[in-house]
């Protein structure tokens, strides 16, 4: 697999502690709106999916905090897919400061399910296919 996403950002204040650093539960938030902007550059529209019955549910987050993140700097962030198999993903991200240091490591799991269901899906070809071939 390859490809690898980028996308970046300022750190804004309301996403941070009184120390200027970015609260450590905000990250979470990082990595999902890197997710959905993942995604849209794989054509992937997460309405359009949940429309054709299916979503990916997280089953596994995993995050190791390197350096501090702070008010007003602009973040880099990266995705790419880790590993894929045929209803479940993992995907990994590495946010960056500033300063070109890598802050975050992440990874998230993720499972395909039918809409409602909560239970294992194979994932359509259409996804595994932008998946297996980001493109990027």
């Amino acid at each position: 697999m390859s490809g690898r996403f980028h996308t970046s950002w300022r750190v804004r204040f309301d996403e941070v502690d009184l120390q200027g650093v970015v609260h450590h539960t905000n990250i979470v938030t990082y990595l999902e709106i890197a997710r959905v902007e993942f995604w849209r550059e794989l054509g992937i529209s997460y309405k359009a999916m949940r429309n054709d019955g299916y979503e990916f549910i997280i089953n596994g987050v995993n995050i190791e905090y390197i350096k501090s993140l702070t008010f007003d700097e602009i973040i880099d962030v990266y995705v790419e897919v880790k590993s894929l198999k045929k209803a479940s993903f993992v995907l990994k991200y590495e946010i960056y400061n500033q300063q070109g240091e890598r802050a975050i490591y992440a990874e998230t799991g993720l499972l395909c399910s039918r809409v409602g269901t909560g239970k294992p899906s194979g994932l359509p070809e259409k996804y595994l296919d932008r998946l297996k071939n980001p493109d990027l």
